[in-house]
């Protein structure tokens, strides 16, 4: 009785190796389209913190008490900075010998943000760009401004809020030529012909604490799916 040794040939282990290829061909780039984006999952994430914080710090009755009811001292949300006996960190003596109200620094509103992101500065006069240390975001305030009521603005002013959500890693750029190297610096060199792969956006937060993203990139990322939340 002879012996039969089964086994592939070399024609059939290339015909394997063949199809192995075209199937990674095939389903690589799907793959790859199917994972999500770091830096949309991370502008997502700054956007729903800064608008956690916003809404925590317009609702403390504490630290901006509600007086719409005055007649004489009619507010919008920020634009009044009252209320510091009651509010932790703002109260004492100095910060209400110097900030009587909002005006154009906004001064209480940025010191209240960053101590509830959790990057307090050593005083109480923020730093206008810090570092989130948890996540390595970096942020800008600029544009500050959170006008009384009495000067006609429905929404009570408003600052900017500027985020690069993977700190100093390029491309260091927003949507539409934007950089934002006033607020970060080092601006990325192709920003104006880039239109995709961003990491800066902005956001503008009003007086009466609504908020909107500037950054078309970054409304994208934290837009709802409406073909999966909606009613058929």
């Amino acid at each position: 009785m002879r012996n039969i040794n089964k086994a592939f040939t070399l024609t059939e282990l290339l015909v394997a190796l063949g199809v192995v290829g075209i199937l990674c061909a095939i389903l690589l780039p799907v793959i790859f389209n199917l994972l999500p984006n770091q830096n949309v999952i991370m502008a997502k994430r700054a956007y729903y913190a800064a608008q956690t914080v916003v809404a925590d710090l317009i609702n403390d009755e504490a630290c901006y008490p509600d007086k719409t009811s005055s007649a004489d001292n009619k507010r919008v949300g920020f634009d009044d900075g009252f209320g510091y006996p009651n509010c932790t960190l703002w109260g004492g003596s100095a910060n209400k010998d110097t900030i009587e109200t909002e005006g154009t620094d906004s001064t209480k509103f940025l010191t209240l943000f960053e101590e509830k992101l959790g990057v307090l500065p050593d005083t109480n006069v923020p730093v206008e760009t810090f570092t989130t240390s948890a996540d390595g975001m970096m942020w800008a305030f600029s544009s500050k401004s959170f006008a009384k009521a009495s000067g006609g603005s429905i929404n009570g002013g408003s600052i900017r809020l500027s985020v690069d959500v993977n700190g100093t890693d390029d491309p260091n750029c927003g949507s539409n030529g934007a950089d934002y190297s006033t607020e970060f610096g080092s601006g990325g060199s192709d920003c104006a012909t880039r239109d995709t792969g961003f990491d800066r956006f902005q956001m503008i937060i009003y007086g009466n604490g609504r908020m909107e993203i500037v950054d078309d990139w970054a409304k994208d990322a934290v837009r709802i799916n409406k073909d999966i939340t909606e009613d058929k």
